[in-house]
């Protein structure tokens, strides 16, 4: 392709302790390694504190981060297989190292990391997420325009009417999750995949990919107030640092952010659409066929079914003016109303099909 699909700024991201005594956190290209040519993006939040979280996040970082930077943008299919690649290289490095950590430590090693990964390809902006941590879209006068759909027990409490966003906030069980990149797991989390076309993005929208330490003291409002301020973008990262530090956040907190500043081929239609749990947009959608004028030929029919109802009309009059027998029935012979609850199913969780999921706690 002659021309590139997308135009981005020079992108800007922080990686921040918060008050935790070691980093978690792994981003991909490293910090100060990013251009305006850079095409692949990953932010992994790693988990299982003296377990060696920040071993698993920076493993499936480099391995997914190695596996999608190539010499020249894909199509989203594409880097979705070189995805995948990369996830499966991951997972076995991850149980290499975690049976590394076993033999010398002497007890079973718990780590784990979340993930999020954007790229940049020829036919529109593959995502991909497991867990907690978040991909945003933000546009000038509509604030946030897309977001991740968190792997988290208290989001499919939300989607299931049990809880609000309100209580969630502040639920004892809201860093519990649901998908996680660990080792020796007998099912592995899947990603959830999202392409958006270009014809859905928009010069001025910024890209941000977070782990959930940024939105520890931060919701939506916060975060577009920020992001969509009329200043250069490292003067906003500056800033969405300085908040989550002044609002006290503890946990560690990363991200990578660009803003678009030119879209080509805004016409261009996807070649693929990811097998998904997550909504997603559905552009040229046929509409409904409107059913057409009844024709001449259709009023025999209505004078015909006029007649019947007429008739039945008749009959009915007669028996209702027919002398009536009552039977009283003993209450023992009444049909009694039987409810039967049945535990709901979400049929549209992948991992659904593995039985009881375990919670990972972070």
């Amino acid at each position: 392709m002659s021309q590139k699909p997308l135009t981005i700024s020079t992108p800007q991201g922080f990686s921040e302790l918060g008050q935790k005594p070691n980093q978690e956190d792994a981003l991909y290209p490293a910090l100060g390694h990013a251009t305006s040519t850079t095409h692949v993006f990953v932010v992994c939040d790693g988990m299982g504190g003296h377990a060696h979280g920040e071993v698993a996040s920076s493993c499936v970082a480099q391995a997914i981060g190695q596996h999608t930077t190539l010499p020249e943008p894909c199509s989203t299919q594409q880097m979705e297989q070189h995805f995948n690649e990369g996830l499966a290289e991951a997972y076995r490095q991850l149980d290499t190292l975690d049976k590394q950590f076993d033999d010398s430590s002497g007890g079973k090693a718990t780590m784990g990391t979340t993930l999020t990964f954007l790229a940049i390809c020829t036919d529109g902006i593959l995502l991909a997420h497991i867990g907690d941590s978040r991909i945003y879209q933000f546009r000038q006068g509509k604030g946030v325009v897309y977001q991740t759909r968190d792997h988290s027990l208290v989001n499919d409490l939300i989607a299931a009417g049990e809880l609000t966003e309100a209580e969630a906030r502040t639920c004892p069980q809201r860093n519990v999750i649901t998908r996680a990149v660990q080792p020796h797991q007998p099912t592995m989390s899947k990603a959830t995949f999202k392409v958006i076309p270009y014809y859905h993005v928009a010069p001025g929208d910024v890209f941000m990919l977070c782990c959930d330490g940024i939105v520890e003291q931060l919701d939506n409002n916060d975060l577009q107030q920020i992001m969509l301020a009329n200043q250069p973008l490292g003067q906003r990262i500056d800033a969405l640092k300085q908040t989550c530090r002044t609002r006290g956040t503890r946990d560690n907190h990363s991200c990578w952010a660009f803003e678009v500043e030119k879209v080509e081929h805004t016409k261009l239609q996807p070649a693929h659409q990811p097998e998904t749990d997550e909504e997603r947009f559905t552009p040229n959608a046929q509409p409904a066929k409107q059913p057409s004028a009844p024709t001449k030929h259709t009023w025999p029919l209505v004078a015909i079914l006029v007649c019947i109802i007429l008739l039945c009309f008749g009959a009915g009059y007669m028996l209702w003016h027919k002398p009536q027998q009552t039977t009283d029935v003993p209450a023992a012979t009444m049909p009694q109303k039987v409810e039967q609850t049945t535990e709901p199913t979400d049929s549209n969780d992948s991992d659904a099909t593995q039985g009881t999921i375990t919670r990972h706690h972070k």
